[in-house]
């Protein structure tokens, strides 16, 4: 089993590396689009570690966004943080705001707990768009500082990466045990000594750490965000559908979902303007119907039955 692990860790840097050195050889195009697809990872990534390991459904994972472009972008204007500076204080500012929230909604289960959620992101977005002196309201942002387009390739790798990565340490820790054994029978975890409201509370943090730090910087990618695009509650569903197609509850689950939804979606979207959303959505329902477990459990059965053989 740990060489196994080795080996999974070894082609991870390797690849890794690979997408950072792209930039040297690659078109802008292809570039573009990897940038886009390491940002979803990201951000599908976080989703998958809070929700599709623990079975709890979040619906308003798009608030820790929305917080972080937000908090940035104020940061920069009214105080003249630097960028980088401000989007690390967003992910700190958006974990503040999970632990205040987390404590009280995640003693919540099934449907009240993604309701919860959900008017969390609404209620944000209110709040964005009516407190004037602050967000500028309903106006929208314009951020003062960018970085070169190429930096926001290796940042959104770095973090795609990172999440990736300490999902995989997570799930062969204690803590990813004490997840799956919430997933499976909440009641019993708790019975057999595991705090499952701490353990709950600590992913969630830590995940709303790094969508905020991804909200920051995808605000300052793209310059200007009115609260309507920065709480759209269309990001937290293209999450859930990634973690979907791709497995929930793996590793590369949300790396094969961000990667196969994006590419089809901008494919499509170029070939069939008027008709690829409904051509997207047929295919996630062939998916889900064909591979109810995800592309990534529909490769590891296959490999099972195929060693079986």
């Amino acid at each position: 089993m740990s060489r196994t692990l080795s080996l999974g860790f070894w082609l991870g840097l390797g690849v890794a590396v690979l997408l950072a050195l792209l930039p040297l050889a690659g078109p802008a195009y292809y570039l573009q689009l990897l940038t886009v697809i390491f940002f979803w990872v990201g951000l599908a990534g976080c989703w998958n570690l809070m929700c599709g390991y623990t079975g709890y459904i979040d619906f308003g994972s798009v608030a820790y966004v929305g917080i972080g472009s937000y908090v940035s972008g104020i940061l920069m204007l009214k105080l003249g943080v630097p960028l980088l500076w401000a989007c690390l204080l967003a992910g700190v500012g958006s974990a503040l705001v999970a632990l205040v929230v987390g404590w009280p909604t995640l003693r919540l289960r099934g449907a009240y707990f993604a309701i919860a959620t959900f008017a969390l992101a609404e209620a944000l977005m209110q709040v964005a768009e009516e407190w004037e002196s602050l967000t500028e309201g309903g106006m929208g942002i314009t951020i003062p500082q960018r970085l070169e387009e190429l930096s926001y390739y290796w940042l959104y790798l770095l973090l795609a990466a990172l999440v990736v990565g300490l999902t995989w340490w997570i799930e062969h820790s204690r803590h990813g045990y004490a997840l799956k054994a919430i997933n499976e029978d909440e009641h019993a975890a708790a019975q057999v000594g595991v705090d499952t409201h701490l353990v709950k509370l600590k992913t969630y943090v830590l995940t709303a750490f790094f969508i905020g730090i991804l909200g920051a910087l995808e605000g300052t990618r793209l310059g200007y965000f009115k609260p309507d695009d920065v709480f759209d509650v269309h990001t937290t569903i293209k999450m859930v559908i990634m973690s979907l197609l791709g497995g929930m509850g793996t590793v590369l689950g949300p790396v094969i979902g961000a990667g196969f939804l994006q590419v089809i979606q901008d494919y499509l979207g170029a070939q069939f303007e008027q008709l690829y959303l409904v051509i997207i959505g047929a295919v996630i329902v062939l998916v889900i119907i064909f591979a109810p477990q995800g592309i990534a459990g529909l490769w590891r059965r296959r490999l099972g039955s195929g060693g079986g053989s």
